[in-house]
């Protein structure tokens, strides 16, 4: 590649922008989106009110969302080729978080172009810092939980053997359903919950699954919500099927419902409600 060529070669930077506050943007986001040809952006009208405040203007925008982002590679190949410093943002935090960009980031440094972090607000990191927890052992981020339930389940299912704590990102329509089911599979193990990160109304709890769901089922959930929920502890009593059968059966002989006394002892020792209730049919306690 010849010396001008290399000058002139497009880059490609992942600016992390505010996910609430605007005064969060880091002087270095500010200076690349002040000098960047083009911007990429989940959502224009966020980033042109985020330009707005830092009073830059005459950038050109273009929308950059899961629906579109291959569509829209092409042109992006197209720009950095031609020279341009190409700025991609996401509606709020660092893009490529269960936010678009992997694609493109994965395509322009295949393409051989330079791609460029520019690191700052995150909401997953952001909420871990306050949450209290000692994380050096590790955390699984799960991002958004699938909106359909029977998917929504079955990743439920796949984690609640692991000792790791769990992240996600829940938005309001869908907290009452997830916290329903992961007291169920999951059972009701301690919860640190934030809500509208950096903004007016911040909150961060630390409840349990059942005090969440009782909190919120009172509450119109509102805001974005990020969940951290602890994993399954090895200092968690242990129970076998045969156990839990008889704990079921004296729950039930103080007149306790059957689905009623199932739950109770699901909670208790972290059993999935659903494979108890089953096992109890079958053993005749129904």
């Amino acid at each position: 590649m010849s010396a001008e060529k290399a000058k002139n070669k497009g880059t490609l930077f992942v600016v992390a922008t505010p996910i609430g506050n605007l005064q969060d943007l880091t002087f270095r986001a500010l200076e690349i989106l002040k000098e960047a040809d083009l911007i990429l952006c989940e959502d224009t009208r966020t980033t042109r009110k985020l330009l707005s405040h830092y009073e830059i203007t005459g950038k050109k925008l273009w929308s950059l969302y899961k629906d579109n982002e291959r569509k829209r590679l092409p042109q992006v190949l197209e720009s950095l080729s031609a020279g341009a410093r190409v700025a991609l943002v996401s509606e709020a935090g660092t893009p490529g978080l269960s936010d678009p960009g992997a694609l493109v980031v994965r395509e322009a440094r295949k393409a051989g172009f330079p791609v460029v972090p520019v690191p700052g607000p995150s909401a997953l990191t952001a909420f871990l810092s306050v949450s209290g927890w000692d994380l050096g052992e590790g955390f699984l981020f799960l991002g958004f939980p699938p909106s359909r339930k029977a998917e929504r389940r079955r990743l439920l299912e796949e984690a609640k053997d692991l000792r790791y704590p769990l992240v996600f990102f829940v938005p309001p329509h869908r907290l009452l359903p997830f916290l329903r089911e992961a007291l169920e599979i999951l059972g009701n193990r301690p919860l640190v919950l934030g809500r509208e990160l950096t903004k007016v109304f911040e909150e961060v709890l630390c409840l349990t699954l059942k005090e969440a769901l009782a909190r919120f089922e009172n509450h119109e959930p509102r805001g974005e919500f990020v969940l951290l929920v602890a994993g399954r502890s090895s200092s968690a009593p242990q129970i076998s099927p045969e156990e839990a059968l008889a704990e079921v059966k004296s729950l039930r002989a103080k007149g306790l419902a059957l689905k009623e006394a199932v739950r109770e002892v699901a909670v208790r020792y972290g059993l999935s409600r659903k494979e108890l209730y089953g096992l109890a049919v079958r053993k005749g306690l129904a």
